[in-house]
């Protein structure tokens, strides 16, 4: 097993990558432990649980809430919880979403170690301690900075994932490339979706190489003042057709980002090659569907995003494959760039219909 070393603020989260799910196990024992976990996740790795307190919510984005939050308060209560309880969230991101704010809140915080057992989790949401809930349609409103004690990442528990997760997650790898990482890029550069399914080591090899992405920005920027806000890349209005058009988040991400970099050969910033290039290899992986978003519709979600200051929204451009600019934009002029955006076909385009 490796292990990779997350430190800010005096504290350490241990990511320990290459690990089996029995090893799993291992890490529990000695332990005063609750598990987390969803109805979907239980059934599969029951066996894995033997002997431990575990508490099983309904699954989906939709669990996300304060409500839920005061549901787990309660079990955590039932189960003589304390401070020196390690609480652990085992599945994807809406259960380590929900996990970490519960563990960072109850009694003023205990220990936190996170299972993700989906791609986008392992590589995005169980790393850099950014915990929350929604609160209604305002997306992850209410959170807290707080590193987990423990990340076990074991690439096996994706065998169960259906295709679509598994793909869907790829998008946060492959904004890992656009933002920090190209060598990404090259290892995705004519691949598939049977190669990602068939390689199990190039799948390794992208999980670590993102994690690495993660822990070098976060580590400079833990609460989101200044360089961690490139990791929002596409997800400002992602997040909005995501709501809008009911589409994965990783497809979502996918135009966002398509979208930030059409904004972004708009302001003479980045070569057009680089947007077909980038575009066509989301598109390749299925992540790129057929949409024509109501600008004005879109304008009005994406007024409720948290990243707004002083009127504006802060928003990632991309100079080239590793280079990503933080910009503050005018709502008006992005409104009229959306406009001209379904005018023109763009999002044909980018999923190779026209």
């Amino acid at each position: 097993m490796d292990e990779i070393r997350l430190s800010v603020s005096g504290a350490t989260s241990v990511i320990t990558f290459k690990a089996s799910p029995e090893d799993l196990t291992g890490k529990l024992q000695g332990k005063n432990v609750i598990v987390v976990t969803d109805e979907n996740i239980f059934p599969l790795y029951r066996d894995l649980l033997q002997n431990i307190p575990v508490v099983v919510i309904p699954a989906g984005e939709q669990e996300k809430n304060l409500d839920r939050a005061k549901y787990l308060y309660q079990e955590l209560l039932k189960h003589q919880a304390d401070r020196s309880t390690w609480l652990v969230g085992f599945g994807g991101g809406v259960i380590t979403d929900l996990t970490g704010f519960v563990s960072s809140t109850f009694m003023r915080g205990m220990n936190l170690m996170f299972v993700p057992t989906t791609l986008l989790a392992m590589v995005d949401a169980a790393i850099g301690g950014k915990n929350g809930v929604n609160l209604g349609e305002y997306k992850n409103m209410i959170g807290t900075f707080r590193q987990p004690e423990q990340v076990f990442v074991a690439p096996d528990f994706l065998q169960t994932l259906p295709p679509e997760e598994l793909v869907s997650g790829l998008a946060e790898v492959i904004k890992y490339g656009l933002i920090h990482d190209p060598v990404i890029l090259d290892m995705l550069n004519g691949k598939g979706v049977e190669t990602l399914f068939s390689e199990n080591a190039l799948l390794e090899k992208l999980i670590i190489r993102s994690i690495r992405s993660k822990v070098e920005v976060v580590e400079q920027d833990e609460s989101d003042h200044g360089l961690r806000r490139i990791l929002n890349f596409g997800h400002t209005f992602g997040h909005a057709v995501e709501r809008t058009h009911h589409l994965s988040h990783g497809e979502a991400v996918s135009i966002g980002m398509c979208v930030a970099m059409e904004w972004s050969v708009l302001k003479r910033m980045l070569e057009p090659e680089i947007l077909k290039l980038a575009c066509k290899m989301l598109d390749r992986f299925g992540l790129i569907p057929v949409i024509s978003p109501d600008p004005d519709t879109i304008i009005g979600v994406m007024g409720k995003d948290k990243k707004i200051r002083d009127g504006k929204w802060v928003y990632i451009l991309l100079e080239g494959p590793g280079d990503p600019v933080i910009r503050n934009i005018d709502p008006g002029e992005y409104l009229a760039f959306l406009h001209e955006l379904r005018n023109n076909g763009f999002y044909e385009r980018i999923h190779g219909k026209s």
